[in-house]
């Protein structure tokens, strides 16, 4: 009887424990929260540079080389910082009125981005963290969800049910595994089809991952046309599966905002050409400390600036988890 007792004390004491690790917010968690949001994405000045640097070295604070065991997520300060980014982008996607002719975007973690105009909310690849559940709420927010490819770190499917359950749409690569409780909301695309969804143009292109060549398992690009506006987003595609569809892509000349795997070369996004270029699936923190130092704002810094002549006629934007970006016709 005291065996069990004592078993039944422990386990109540073990998840008072985790529920208070969870939800307990350090003021080092707070204070950096806080500086992002008073800095202006857009002027890269010293003081920006020094917070991009601290925001890189407390992410990767006691990450593991590989990839961290579930229970890191848990209890990581990098998990608690990620949700207030994340809560703070939808308190703004929430409460922001776009006016017409513009379009705001939001990025959240990895590749994941939210965009607004007037009429339209669209969400691509907004994965949620382990035991996270910020993201949520996107599943009344956003009108249309997209989904590159089917990776953890894109690809959330209780998100997605969520939203289907909202009576929102949601776009696929052919041949995708997502099951739905309301198929005709889950629209799966072939490679280089364009569908119209309430006056939003998307058309997907299949492609590889991250130039691995296969396409069977690869993804897609996405071109979104909204209110006037155009976006390209690129998942973690490289290769086009056809090279009749890379042509017509990179021969566009039209491109507002190219939303763009920072694995993309300097080239790529110079045959491109966008008016607005946002490099996206930094701070891979989730893929353990060997992965993150390839993907901090300075490393790419340091290959825009090797290339600057490439990259030249394109507005740069390097947006932390949770900042936006507004751009106007």
């Amino acid at each position: 009887m005291k065996k069990n007792l004592h078993a039944l004390i422990f386990t109540l004491l073990l998840v008072v424990f985790l529920f208070v690790s969870y939800v307990f917010t350090p003021q080092s968690v707070k204070s950096l929260n806080q500086k992002i949001n008073d800095s202006n994405p857009l002027v890269l000045d010293q003081a920006r540079l020094d917070l991009i640097k601290e925001y890189g070295e407390f992410l990767s604070k006691g990450l593991p080389k590989s990839a961290p065991a579930l229970y890191f997520y848990w209890l990581s300060n990098q998990r608690k910082l990620s949700d207030l980014r994340v809560k703070h982008a939808i308190d703004e996607i929430k409460n922001t009125q776009v006016d017409d002719k513009e379009i705001k975007v939001w990025s959240m973690l990895n590749m994941g981005v939210v965009f607004k105009t007037s009429k339209h909310t669209i969400a691509i690849d907004t994965a949620n963290l382990p035991f996270s559940y910020a993201h949520y709420e996107l599943a009344k927010l956003a009108d249309i969800f997209l989904v590159t490819h089917d990776d953890g770190d894109h690809y959330d499917p209780t998100l997605l049910k969520k939203a289907v359950e909202e009576n929102k749409k949601v776009i696929l690569p052919e041949g995708f595994g997502f099951q739905s409780s309301k198929p005709e909301n889950v629209i799966m695309l072939k490679d280089g089809q364009t569908v119209e969804v309430n006056g939003v143009k998307i058309t997907g292109y299949q492609t590889d991952h991250r130039g691995d060549n296969n396409f069977a398992e690869g993804g897609n690009w996405y071109e979104i046309e909204s209110d006037g506006i155009k976006i390209l987003h690129t998942g973690d595609g490289r290769d086009f599966k056809n090279k009749e569809q890379y042509q017509k892509v990179y021969s566009m000349g039209d491109i507002d905002i190219l939303l763009g795997n920072i694995m993309l070369h300097s080239y790529n996004i110079r045959d491109l050409n966008p008016k607005v270029f946002i490099p996206m699936h930094m701070y891979k923190f989730m893929s353990g400390g060997g992965a993150i130092q390839d993907s901090i704002i300075e490393t790419v810094l340091n290959t825009h600036e090797q290339y600057k002549n490439e990259l030249f006629g394109s507005e740069k934007v390097y947006l932390l988890p949770g900042e936006s970006y507004v751009l106007s016709e």
